[in-house]
């Protein structure tokens, strides 16, 4: 059984939040962590990609008693909406915020790709000094029958308590707390299959130190408009001439590709042979790039000039993976490779917090 409840968020008492939310700790570059530095002394970026875990711990602490940040007097469910613009195509992602009860993946909760140790050992450490979700995760559940879709249109009729404005869009976020519908939100999810979406390091580090602890999550319905997928390309370091010929070996030369195969100002078109059983992502990994040095760059024609610079020696021009290739995931068991999706946008950190144990 899927268990999620209700929580007293931790939040912040302005209604316009714009200059103090910020992004996920691991898409934050340097020069990006300066510039929501500069935007607000109270900016979130200074409690999820902190100088050190202490000074995350004594902020939150500070802004508490200065009342920047409140807390909620009743345990709430939270719907946040993100309405945006992608190559001139309109979008509105809702779902809402809950906390999760943590377990072991494989039964009730699934996750879609492996993960790396060190940010693992990075979100363990500022957990175990702030006692703060600092950041939701993100899953992704099944609302068939649009359940979740009419509780919006519904809750939608009340002003938001906050809203933010994101690059090519606007954020906003309502209150859930009638008790009636937090008990329909809990028996819709109750039956549930939850697939980690984002935040798969932070689920792993939360479950090993809480022991099933419930974790700030963002929950959304598979079958919403607004999830949008992009590619995260491959970019090869020890590429040869060798491993160039054996693509023959692997795959189909075909203009219908699964992947655009970029080397020596070449392109070449591969498509997984029809008698594989695996998703191209998994075939992808456990062929060509097997025992590779791989690193990985969002946009193709970056990746591109990468190459053509030497800097790499070859790049995969990946499609975006399918959502129902990512239901598969679920009814499969299956882990994809690393950085097998981008959900876009990212939900943003500043919306809510949780103090852990705290409900």
């Amino acid at each position: 059984m899927t268990d999620i409840i209700p929580f007293r968020a931790v939040r912040y008492d302005k209604k316009n939040i714009s200059d103090l939310i910020c992004p996920p700790y691991d898409i934050i570059s340097p020069s990006e962590k300066t510039g929501y530095l500069k935007k607000n002394p109270y900016n979130a970026v200074r409690i999820e990609y902190p100088s050190n875990y202490q000074s995350a711990k004594k902020k939150f602490e500070l802004w508490s008693v200065k009342k920047v940040l409140i807390k909620d007097l009743l345990p709430s469910f939270y719907i946040y909406e993100q309405s945006f613009t992608f190559k001139e195509k309109k979008y509105v992602r809702s779902g809402f915020f809950a906390i999760l009860k943590t377990e072991k993946f494989g039964k009730n909760i699934f996750p879609h790709e492996k993960t790396h140790a060190a940010p693992k050992l990075d979100r363990l450490n500022l957990l175990k000094t702030t006692d703060i979700n600092t950041s939701p995760i993100f899953c992704l559940f099944s609302d068939k029958k649009e359940i979740f879709r009419k509780i919006v249109l519904k809750i939608k009729k009340q002003k938001p308590l906050n809203f933010a404005y994101i690059p090519n869009g606007k954020e906003k976020m309502w209150i859930i707390d009638d008790k009636k519908i937090i008990k329909s939100l809990k028996n819709l999810l109750k039956n549930n299959k939850i697939l980690i979406a984002d935040g798969h390091h932070r689920y792993e580090t939360f479950f090993e130190y809480t022991k099933g602890g419930y974790i700030l999550t963002f929950l959304c319905p598979f079958e919403s408009n607004g999830l949008l997928i992009l590619p995260t390309h491959r970019l090869i370091k020890n590429w040869t001439g060798k491993d160039t010929e054996k693509l023959a070996d692997f795959f189909e030369f075909n203009k219908k590709c699964d992947f655009k195969f970029y080397v020596k100002n070449k392109f070449y078109y591969l498509k997984v042979p029809q008698k594989s059983d695996i998703l191209p992502f998994q075939y992808l990994h456990s062929t060509i790039l097997k025992n590779k040095e791989i690193n990985y760059m969002k946009d193709e024609q970056e990746a591109i000039r990468e190459v053509n610079s030497g800097k790499f020696a070859a790049a995969v021009i990946v499609k975006p993976l399918a959502i129902e290739d990512l239901k598969s995931v679920v009814n499969k068991k299956i882990v994809l490779p690393q950085k097998s999706t981008y959900f876009y946008p990212k939900v943003s950190t500043g919306f809510v917090f949780n103090k852990i144990g705290i409900r």
